[in-house]
């Protein structure tokens, strides 16, 4: 029977009506495997995953299959994005194999959860260079029936491998560089590194597929800031050259969607042409605050306000729960074809729009004519800004696009998750933050508080839902109904927002709410002697806890750590005493966990994250309190607003907090280190002292 019924994951939910036998990852699952003696088969993917559904509908929906699969195995369906502590520990048995990782993610487990043999997408038939699954099905079955030993033995090959990864770790701890990784000569020579991988033409790092990582673009964005910082335009160097067109051509390719807003998840080729066309809510909560604060940085980036408009419009439009929080992803499919729902037909485009406007519009973006070769499949191509348009033509092709969006949205729409996730959310909190700042210096008041209000609905939204009977973090909710304990990651990322809302609005409760979180952080996830763990001291017990080490798409939950242990350790509200647990052991754990990843620097494209949260606890460090009798005071509100425009042009970090006071008027005090100016309550003074 299948169990998946009554799963909390859309994912899970999609397959409740295969044939195979699945499980839930748990209890039930796990115990009846060592019952049954039978060997595991775990299948790990998400729901905007193409290859997913393409083996899903290959394989789990073919009786045949399903025969063998039951007969010979305990099959256990996890989404990835749930449960990301199970992945990251299977994605590492297809790494030992020389395999490069990815989903669907397929492994074989012993009854008591060791693997021993993995891969990822498997076809039905023999093809691509990869066996057919069902030959893999019948060839581990036999190995079970036959050769058991020759399992057990290959599955402490790989524990073997786990542990010598663990090892590496250890062994690599304090090695590399003499600099303190937060250092400005350690962060200049991590840039420089990243700057050698940039494709010189399209921007991006390497070749395809190509995919965002922001984090990488994030820090070259800090440094740029640095070099420029007194020196105009020209003094950006290299970091602003290469981050500069690495924006420019990711919203100009087809990885950016031009009638609605927001990125898809990657560019399947080194253009950012052709994307795989799921939408992640992480990707566009990062890349909404990246383009937002390079607006203020870079010049010459006079596309970067549109980004950033038209990604908020897409995401409250269509990403937004009713409670305020912010749904997952959606797929790349529709209608069982990829793509379909964003690509056009020439005829298509003649039928909209009329063949004048459809001719001029297709010349604009890039869509070859009828009876040319379409730039993507079936007949269909992507709408793209293959060169720049002059801002009069793009003016007038814009009633073009909202004629062809309002087409668009009569289409069937791909699959969305719905399910929220914590860390995902807080990715767009503070993303919706650094935009409502850009839009302070724009001088759009309606933008500011828009957005300002989405990212505190959204805020309250998770902290309502995500939270369990004791005040615990959650990891996601689907339809209302919050489970999974918190991740690192989900902690780190949340306590992240709530400063960055804090320093927006200055209300000091998200302040408290940070330092409620970043206690969690050190009671459940610290690793002794440096280092955090990505699942918590009483979570479920897998086959390996494990640290986390390395940014993925998103920031690295040792890098959340570090970054929030560090702003509130530069100051917060008079009266708000942090919890003890954050006054006895965030400092120290910080430096463990700097001096633990001292060789991060070296490399950038892993540890970009990490580099930049080191620098909240690096001598430049400030911290400016405004004090005022009430946060609501248009002379805090002024002082607090100075700050926020221009810490994104410093290249050093600047923590704000808002500090009450019994009377007075409204003053700030800027410090650094165990130093701090006299009051300031002039503007023109608070920036010289920054």
């Amino acid at each position: 029977m299948n169990r998946l019924a009554e799963a909390t994951s859309p994912y899970l939910l999609q397959h409740a009506d295969n044939p195979v036998e699945w499980f839930p990852w748990g209890p039930e699952a796990l115990s009846r495997a060592v019952a049954e003696n039978k060997p595991i088969l775990l299948s790990v993917g998400y729901s905007a995953c193409h290859w997913c559904h393409v083996m899903a509908h290959e394989s789990f929906e073919d009786p045949t299959t399903a025969a063998l699969m039951n007969e010979h195995f305990i099959n256990i369906k996890v989404d990835r994005e749930e449960r990301p502590d199970i992945d990251a520990i299977y994605q590492k048995v297809v790494a030992l194999m020389g395999q490069g990782g990815g989903w669907p993610l397929t492994v074989f487990l012993l009854p008591d959860q060791r693997p021993f043999y993995g891969g990822t997408y498997f076809p039905p038939d023999d093809r691509y260079g990869r066996p057919s699954f069902k030959r893999v099905l019948g060839a581990l079955a036999e190995l079970w029936q036959d050769k058991r030993d020759d399992a057990v033995r290959q599955a402490g090959v790989f524990m073997g491998g786990f542990a010598d990864l663990a090892a590496a770790l250890d062994e690599d701890a304090g090695a590399g560089s003499t600099l303190a990784l937060g250092e400005a000569d350690a962060v200049k020579a991590a840039v420089s590194r990243l700057v050698a991988v940039v494709d010189p033409e399209w921007g991006g790092f390497g070749r395809a597929p190509k995919f965002p990582n922001v984090p990488c673009l994030e820090l070259l964005l800090r440094q740029a800031a640095r070099e420029g910082e007194g020196h105009g335009v020209e003094g950006q160097g290299e970091a602003g050259d290469a981050l500069r067109l690495t924006l420019e051509k990711m919203w100009r390719g087809g990885i950016y969607d031009h009638l609605r807003g927001g990125f898809a998840r990657y560019s399947t080729d080194q253009e950012w042409l052709i994307p795989h066309f799921e939408k992640m809510l992480y990707d566009n909560g990062l890349l909404l605050g990246l383009y937002a604060e390079a607006s203020l940085v870079l010049p010459k980036l006079d596309f970067a306000r549109r980004v950033v408009e038209e990604t908020a419009d897409y995401l409250e439009a269509e990403m937004r729960s009713e409670a305020g929080s912010f749904y997952s992803a959606t797929d790349a499919d529709s209608e069982g074809v990829e793509g379909k729902y964003f690509c056009w037909t020439p005829e298509e485009l003649v039928e909209v729009l009329g063949a004048e406007e459809a001719a001029s519009f297709m010349a604009a973006h890039g869509i070859p004519g009828a009876g040319e070769v379409a730039n993507f499949e079936h007949g269909m191509s992507v709408i793209h800004r293959p060169a720049p348009i002059a801002a009069e033509l793009d003016a007038a092709l814009a009633p073009a696009r909202a004629k062809l969006l309002a087409r668009r949205l009569t289409r069937v729409p791909p699959l969305r998750d719905d399910k929220v996730l914590t860390a995902w959310n807080a990715l767009v909190i503070s993303g919706l933050c650094r935009a409502a700042t850009a839009a302070e210096v724009w001088g759009d008041e309606a933008r500011r508080r828009q957005w300002t209000a989405l990212a505190q609905q959204a805020l309250e939204a998770i902290l309502a839902a995500h939270r369990d009977e004791g005040g615990r973090l959650l990891r996601a909710s689907w339809q209302g109904r919050g489970h999974i304990r918190a991740y690192l990651e989900d902690v780190g990322l949340l306590a992240r927002a709530c400063l960055d809302l804090h320093e927006l609005t200055l209300d000091v409760r998200w302040h408290d709410t940070a330092a409620e979180l970043a206690a969690e952080l050190l009671v459940h996830y610290r690793r002794g002697g440096g280092g955090f763990y990505q699942s918590a001291d009483d979570g479920e017990r897998l086959i390996e806890r494990m640290e986390s080490q390395h940014d993925s798409p998103i920031q690295s939950g040792v890098a959340a750590a570090v970054e929030v242990l560090a702003r509130l350790d530069l100051g917060g509200p008079a009266g708000h005493e942090a919890p003890a647990v954050l006054r006895e052991h965030g400092r120290t754990q910080i430096e463990q966990t700097l001096a633990r990843f001292r060789s991060a620097a070296s490399r950038p494209t892993a540890n970009a994250g990490l580099i930049l949260a080191a620098t909240w606890a690096g001598n430049e460090a400030a911290h400016v309190t405004i004090r005022a009798t009430s946060p609501e005071d248009p002379a805090a509100q002024e002082l607090a607003a100075a700050v926020r425009r221009a810490r994104p042009r410093l290249g050093r970090p600047v923590a704000l907090a808002f500090s009450a006071r019994a009377d007075g008027a409204a003053e700030a005090l800027v410090c650094r280190g165990q130093s701090c100016s006299m009051p300031i309550r002039e503007v023109d003074r608070l920036l010289a002292a920054l």
